[in-house]
């Protein structure tokens, strides 16, 4: 598998947690806050799955072209 460097944007950490913030009010406020934390989670980690996915088939379209 290849790696790829990259940097972070540290400047997106308040973007960042003006998302948590309500995400971690609500959690907190429902009566069962573990259950809504792992719904939270897995939801989060369908959503990055498929942005890797994504990723995934640009860069091998993008190889493929250059390539041909």
């Amino acid at each position: 598998m290849n790696t790829l460097n990259c940097t972070l944007d540290w400047g997106a950490d308040s973007n960042l947690e003006r998302v948590i913030e309500p995400l971690a009010s609500y959690i907190s406020a429902t009566t069962r806050p573990r259950a809504a934390l792992m719904s939270a989670l897995a939801v989060l980690i369908s959503e990055v799955e498929q942005t890797n996915q994504a990723a995934t088939m640009h860069l091998t379209t993008l190889l493929g072209n250059h390539l041909s």
